[in-house]
């Protein structure tokens, strides 16, 4: 089997004593077990993903006792299906992907730098916006003792290697989120589409990016084909524009981080 440690450590207040309030800790390393499990179960599943990160098919994660003088937690996810991955990259793609999809969710800027990871940014298939989506509960309740304490830290770290990521008051409002409640009428055209997932990318012409997004249930079948227009014709002259209908859901930092998809019609004329 393969072992790969993780330390979670909590800087500041109570902390710097060894100690958390019993409540707050509770909820962020619930936290964390459930982005830890989606994000192992993805590694060990060609990207499936699991929303309620309740377990991972091929691993385990295991708590140790915390450590005195911080209040340091060590985290070991144990790869029990050695057909899943080698022992050799599994650390490194471990890591790796746990740094490329929590810094998305985060609002940090990374890039997948192993050939594992990289191949699932490649996918037709927008895998990063639906573990994004995945992800941001989880990892809003690990941040549960900095929104008490402000001063308060957290730091997910790799042994030998340092910090992977780090949690403070603003990655807290980047996890944060409210949705609109009014429906607007955005133009762009589709980038990526998972048909069975429901999960996309458009790029939004007023914005002049892309932007994730999720179709609710009441889309039809004959919107849904126009999202596969749209997708086939973006490289063409006509550039496959549509009419998205959507709701933003918007971070406390006032950024869209997706946008819920009502309804799609064709651009008229």
């Amino acid at each position: 089997m393969t072992s790969i440690p993780i330390r979670i450590i909590y800087h500041h207040g109570d902390a710097e004593h060894g100690m958390l309030d019993m409540y707050d800790a509770s909820v962020s390393l619930q936290g964390f077990a459930r982005a830890l499990s989606i994000t192992g179960h993805a590694l060990l599943n060609e990207g499936e993903i699991r929303k309620k990160g309740n377990r991972i098919k091929g691993g385990r994660l295991l708590i140790s006792p915390p450590r005195r003088g911080s209040f340091e937690e060590l985290i070991t996810f144990v790869i029990t299906n050695k057909e899943a991955i080698g022992a050799s990259i599994a650390a490194a793609a471990f890591y790796d992907l746990l740094k490329w999809t929590w810094s998305r969710a985060l609002d940090l800027a990374y890039q997948p730098q192993t050939p594992y990871v990289r191949r699932l940014e490649d996918r037709i298939e927008p895998f990063i916006g639906e573990i994004e989506e995945a992800l941001e509960p989880p990892l809003e309740q690990a941040h549960r003792p900095i929104r008490q304490n402000e001063d308060m830290v957290v730091s997910v770290r790799r042994a030998r290697a340092g910090e992977i990521i780090r949690l403070d008051q603003n990655t807290l409002a980047s996890v944060s989120l409210h949705t609109d409640e009014n429906i607007v009428q955005i133009t762009g055209n589709v980038t990526r589409y998972n048909i069975l997932s429901g999960f996309g990318r458009l790029y939004d012409d007023n914005l002049e990016k892309t932007v994730s997004f999720k179709i609710l249930d009441d889309v039809s079948t004959t919107q849904k084909q126009l999202l596969t227009w749209s997708l086939h014709y973006a490289q063409t002259d006509h550039g496959g524009k549509v009419i998205f209908n959507v709701k933003r859901v918007i971070s406390a930092k006032g950024i869209a981080k997706r946008y819920l998809l009502y309804g799609v019609s064709q651009v008229e004329g």
